[in-house]
């Protein structure tokens, strides 16, 4: 999980801007929900969403933040049969690999 100062570096590092509009608006539940907010927005289909709003790299943004805070890119399924816990973590997810594809986002 990060801060949303930490979610803006990232982009800021990743793709020369920081994205706050997106950071915000996938974490704007939070108050709401707390950690189970993750639920509503954290996964590939508001990805595809945030694309459509925003354009592809927005969409680029919303994936570096679902994979910092959940070590992966959860479906809305995954959440509902509970094949994500309510971070959106695997048993199998792992910060490295979280991190692998992030230096991968970063040399494109």
């Amino acid at each position: 999980m990060a801060y949303f100062h930490e979610h803006c570096a990232d982009c800021q590092k990743l793709l020369g801007r920081e994205w706050r509009e997106v950071h915000q608006w996938l974490d704007a539940l939070f108050k709401e929900y707390g950690q189970d907010h993750r639920c509503h927005r954290h996964h590939v289909e508001w990805i595809e969403e945030i694309r459509r709003m925003w354009g592809d790299e927005a969409a680029v943004a919303a994936k570096i933040h679902i994979l910092v805070d959940c070590w992966g890119i959860p479906s809305r399924a995954d959440y509902e049969n509970e094949w994500v816990n309510v971070n959106g973590f695997t048993e199998e997810s792992t910060e490295a690999e979280a991190k692998m594809m992030l230096q991968e986002i970063g040399k494109k």
